[in-house]
């Protein structure tokens, strides 16, 4: 089978595919197709969503810091985003814009993690943050 017949075929099946998924079950995930998501790029943001609660909960982050190969592709900076302080808003958009190379309304990213219980406590943190920053 040619390149362009492979790539017509897979983009049916994705079709078809998000046509089973239901939306509602796996918003995240919905998500990730909908915005073409690579594997990488939701296993880094995953784990940071996971520092990102050591942080929250004050919890000894230096477990967790190594340099981390997942990140590399997306040029973050370790130093900084394994630090011992709460994360902030501005930390997160620079995350997912480093990560995902594209801006969309973080709440909806946030629900859509929270909805199919991915990170809740994280997700909460900085909804809460986007309410407060909105008034």
């Amino acid at each position: 089978m040619d390149v362009v017949k492979e790539v017509k075929l897979l983009k049916y099946q994705m079709s078809l595919m998000k046509h089973m998924i239901n939306a509602e079950e796996h918003p995240f995930f919905t998500f990730a197709i909908d915005h073409e998501f690579e594997e990488n790029q939701v296993q880094a943001f995953l784990k940071i969503l996971g520092v990102f609660s050591y942080r929250i909960k004050g919890e000894d982050i230096s477990v967790l810091y190594q340099d981390d190969q997942l990140f590399s592709p997306f040029n973050l900076a370790l130093d900084k985003l394994y630090v011992s302080e709460q994360p902030t808003v501005e930390e997160l958009k620079s995350v997912v814009a480093k990560i995902f190379y594209q801006e969309f309304e973080l709440e909806y990213l946030l629900c859509s993690l929270k909805k199919q219980c991915i990170q809740m406590e994280v997700c909460d943190f900085f909804l809460q943050r986007l309410k407060t920053d909105l008034k």
